[in-house]
């Protein structure tokens, strides 16, 4: 019987410790390595990828949401998480309960967190987010330093951290520098009122890539490039993708030339074509915006979409590949075929290729 006989994605975690131990080896020997694993891992699966990450040496787990950081709580993840999206003051009790350190902004966050915390007889961790240039969320830089004293003052509640983000270390160091000075001087700024919190991280994957100043503190977070996807530069080591994603042919047909393929007649074939349909779609997550445009790989060959990708199912062209049958396994993504190559075909970002990948997709981890 097969296992997955209709689409299925295969994630390595060999690949996600082969590439946190080539990231590890960059940094400073004493820099804690946060992985990100928000948006289901970037859809690699959020509670494997988290307890795999543990086990393989990431000091911190990073999450968007209060409710990931429970989600990893509740499966028994015992490793320090950090929630990089600012919590609501209803969620405090939670972020205290399942003792979730957490980014925030507002004092009336922190002064919700504080009271659960005095509530439940703990101390909560607070990590300040600087708005050094995102422009997402954060405290100006020029209020840090009352943002900090403000957050020291209150019970049960420890500063824990001081963090910022970077907007463009992929393409601009110009920007990227002028965020880190601004960054530097709120950092010296509430040092200089004998505030000192034990972590202070600004570093993601780009940064590391591009700009290694900022690998001097002593977190990095770390996301898209512990998957394997080098979007952001050329990293300087081996860089192995932790994701496969492949469909089997459904059915087969023969047309001939002139025949319409797919809803709105969007494509016709000019000669006689062999088409596969495959069973994946964009209800599983594979990009609409791939119609007429992608392709997969079949038998080591290249095969393109012909017609609009369908909820359940896309149409290929295998007239070169004459030994395809129904049941043959087609690569939609993996090393072949990669998440950045695909996104430059749908005009996106490389993050959503994979974190689209719905949940009915199973995931099956290689170890």
């Amino acid at each position: 019987m097969q296992l997955f006989p209709r689409t299925w994605a295969e994630i390595s975690l060999d690949a996600l410790r082969w590439n946190l131990r080539q990231i590890r080896s960059k940094l400073p020997p004493r820099t804690l390595l946060a992985l990100v694993v928000k948006a289901d891992a970037y859809g690699h699966g959020l509670i494997p990828i988290a307890r795999a990450a543990s086990n393989f040496g990431a000091d911190w787990i990073a999450v968007a949401t209060v409710q990931e950081g429970i989600a990893l709580r509740e499966a028994g993840i015992e490793a320090p998480i950090l929630v990089l999206a600012p919590a609501l003051p209803i969620e405090a009790q939670q972020v205290v309960f399942y003792e979730l350190s957490s980014l925030v902004e507002s004092l009336q966050t922190a002064e919700a967190i504080s009271h659960a915390a005095t509530q439940q007889g703990r101390i909560a961790k607070i990590h300040l987010k600087i708005d050094t240039g995102m422009a997402r969320f954060g405290v100006q830089p020029e209020e840090a330093v009352k943002f900090a004293e403000s957050i020291i003052a209150m019970p049960n509640v420890r500063l824990e951290g001081i963090a910022s983000h970077f907007a463009n270390a992929a393409f601009s160091n110009e920007y990227t520098q002028w965020q880190y000075e601004r960054f530097q001087k709120a950092l010296c700024e509430i040092k200089e009122r004998n505030i000192h919190p034990e972590i202070i991280h600004i570093g993601n994957s780009a940064a590391l890539v591009n700009f290694p100043e900022a690998m001097n503190y002593n977190m990095v977070r770390i996301g898209i490039l512990a998957y394997g996807i080098t979007h952001v530069g050329d990293p300087g080591f081996e860089i192995r993708p932790v994701l496969r994603w492949k469909a089997r042919i459904m059915a087969m047909r023969e047309l001939e030339a002139g025949s319409f393929i797919g809803y709105n007649c969007t494509y016709r074939t000019s000669s006689k074509a062999r088409i596969a349909t495959l069973g994946v779609g964009y209800g599983d997550g594979y990009h609409r915006a791939l119609s007429n445009k992608g392709f997969v790989m079949l038998h080591g060959k290249p095969c393109p979409i012909r017609g609009l990708v369908c909820m359940d199912q896309i149409m290929v062209e295998t007239t070169h590949v004459p030994e395809a049958k129904v049941g043959d396994e087609a690569i939609l993504l993996g090393p072949e075929l990669n998440a950045v190559e695909l996104a430059k075909i749908v005009g996106t970002t490389p993050h959503e290729i994979t974190t689209r990948i719905m949940s009915r997709v199973p995931r099956y981890y290689i170890s």
